[in-house]
């Protein structure tokens, strides 16, 4: 029932926010190959209304999760056959939940790689890491940055 759950959202956020074209291209340069896009929902801890209308319950769902001390949360989409450069956040400030939403894409932190599709993953962004979708299906994740525990 889960999986069923989690593929209605995501359709939603598939028909509501890539085919109505309003992703914007990751800031930052870090597509490699292909585009690499994003969608904010929220930033410093602030939903924003607008941006939540084109995903109804999204929004809804993350605030009654109650993330502590939540900062960034934005869909990402990586297009088929792209790739982001290596790359790391500029400190260990933040820990990065990323939720698939439909199709799939490898994730390379240091030297270990694994492939997001079903499961939540948490990852500290401070490490560097790469997308990479060699799929021929675009891969869609939802974001939702928080603060470390460590620095609470």
């Amino acid at each position: 029932k889960q999986w069923y759950q989690r593929r209605v959202r995501g359709n939603t956020i598939v028909d509501n926010v890539i085919y109505k074209g309003l992703f914007g291209e990751m800031e930052g340069n870090l597509g490699k190959v292909g585009v690499w896009g994003y969608y904010s929902l929220a930033d410093q801890g602030t939903f924003n209304k607008k941006s939540c209308e084109a995903v109804p319950g999204i929004c809804d769902r993350i605030e009654d999760a109650k993330f502590p001390h939540l900062d960034k949360v934005y869909v990402s989409l990586l297009y088929p056959e792209s790739a982001t450069w290596s790359h790391t956040a500029p400190d260990n400030t933040k820990l990065s939940v990323i939720l698939p939403v439909a199709g799939s894409t490898k994730l390379r932190i240091a030297d270990t790689t694994v492939v997001i599709s079903e499961d939540t993953v948490v990852i500290d962004p401070s490490f560097e890491k790469e997308f990479v979708n060699e799929e021929q299906d675009a891969a869609v994740v939802l974001v939702i940055s928080v603060a470390h525990p460590g620095t609470i």
